[in-house]
């Protein structure tokens, strides 16, 4: 039998259990109304965004249909049509009826009878081009209509940023027209089109205006000439409705015996390549604080590159190649080959070719502005290298800037990119423009 006080101290040892056991079925009931408050909280909020997702979503598409109903827009995309022909020819089924001072000195007195001859034969919508005050191209036509162009190129980004804002300050669709009109027939065509771009997607006016890719305008700088030939073969002999398309074979830069060629199907891929030239139209490096000063700019130039990066080595892993190898000695030479095979018809020449263990070199070429050594490379890798391991960059007035969590990745992007945004160009210089300057001239022979 057991004692009174034997019942009473297993008594109290079921109540403290009961009232520990109650006491966490409390915290356990109050953990969860936390939760599924927090739970509702999240939930309003991922609704929220997603209504104000939805409704910019239908606003861009409203945008996007009155602007496609607009015609001075429409005759703006029109421009994007052959760009290295002049504007009284028939365009976008749009027939450009200029005045006379825009047209160029070799067609003066012959424009009107050679564009109304093409106009009948392709039943093409008159546009009439106002009269607006002739820009100043004077630097700007320095870079020669048969001449290639690139952005790295100080002397060509120089005047791109100038024809960028000729654009920009035109008062309203209509003279934007007139100026483009006069520019077309008389600045190199890959400057054209690349300002123009640029212009289009920055403006008020014409934000959201659904341009033409870069494929589409110039398909010499992503398929081989040889394409072209066929297909200007087909267009000549086969009826509409009966041609057959072009078939571009996987291997037109090299062959599976060079094991690299595994993966140039991504390299060389159409949709990769474009994305590399619209990230330049709407993140461009020069032309003032309208179409450089972007939020986090330098965070997305970093972001984008490693995206890129990853996705290469994935693939590489995918065709049992190691990662890719990382840039430590610029004096070593680079034992991968590559033979582009593109002709530019602008330019009317070939892109050269690197063979195996070519090695960086100095460039002086003072009809472009480069001049830049490998030894330049090297210091800017140092002092790029340096703020980082420090956490600050140092400003031309010699203040520091700290490179935080917050702002420190879009600092340190700009930076690399060397855009007009970075800290201090002239002490960290343009490691990235450069790199690709120095590597696509590494034939050249001083």
């Amino acid at each position: 039998m057991l004692s009174a006080t034997a019942f009473k101290i297993i008594f109290r040892g079921i109540n403290r259990q009961s009232f520990v056991l109650k006491k966490l079925v409390l915290c356990r009931l109050s953990w969860h109304r936390r939760a599924w408050k927090l739970y509702k909280k999240v939930l309003l909020l991922v609704l929220k965004k997603l209504f104000i997702l939805g409704i910019d979503v239908l606003g861009s598409y409203i945008k996007r249909v009155k602007m496609g109903s607009n015609p001075d827009l429409n005759n703006l995309i029109a421009l994007f049509d052959r760009p290295t022909e002049p504007m009284f020819r028939v365009k976008g089924k749009k027939s450009f009826n200029i005045p006379e001072e825009y047209v160029t000195d070799r067609y003066k007195g012959i424009s009107v009878e050679i564009a109304n001859r093409f106009a009948q034969e392709n039943e093409a919508e008159v546009v009439n081009v106002e009269n607006a005050p002739i820009p100043n191209l004077g630097d700007i036509l320095q870079l020669g209509r048969r001449e290639n162009f690139s952005l790295f190129i100080p002397k060509h980004r120089d005047i791109s940023a100038k024809l960028i804002n000729i654009f920009l300050k035109a008062r309203n669709v209509k003279e934007l027209l007139s100026i483009a009109t006069y520019a077309h027939d008389r600045v190199n065509p890959y400057l054209f089109i690349y300002c123009f771009s640029v212009a289009l997607i920055h403006r008020p006016d014409t934000k959201g205006l659904k341009i033409p890719n870069q494929i589409q305008t110039f398909p010499d700088k992503y398929l081989d000439s040889q394409v072209f030939a066929k297909a200007r073969e087909e267009l000549a002999v086969v009826p509409t409705g009966k041609r057959n398309p072009i078939e571009i074979p996987r291997d037109f830069t090299a062959s599976d015996l060079e094991e690299e060629h595994r993966i140039a199907y991504w390299r060389e891929d159409l949709g990769i390549n474009l994305h590399h030239w619209h990230w330049h139209l709407v993140y461009p490096t020069d032309g003032g604080d309208v179409v450089t000063k972007k939020d986090r700019r330098g965070e997305l130039f970093f972001y984008s590159h490693q995206q890129i990066v990853a996705r290469y080595n994935f693939e590489r892993f995918c065709n049992s190649l190691k990662r890719v190898d990382r840039l430590v000695d610029w004096d070593a030479p680079i034992k991968e080959g590559y033979f582009p095979k593109l002709d530019s018809l602008v330019a009317s020449r070939a892109y050269p070719a690197r063979v195996k263990d070519m090695t960086l070199q100095d460039l002086d070429i003072s009809n472009q502005n480069i001049k830049v050594d490998v030894a330049d490379m090297k210091l800017w890798n140092d002092r790029i290298r340096n703020a980082i391991d420090q956490g600050f960059v140092m400003t031309p007035d010699n203040q520091r800037l700290n490179l935080d969590e917050f702002s420190g990745i879009d600092i340190l992007g700009n930076m690399m990119e060397s855009s007009e945004l970075s800290p201090n160009r002239q002490f960290y210089g343009n490691l990235h423009g450069f790199g690709h300057l120095m590597l696509s001239y590494i034939f050249w022979v001083i």
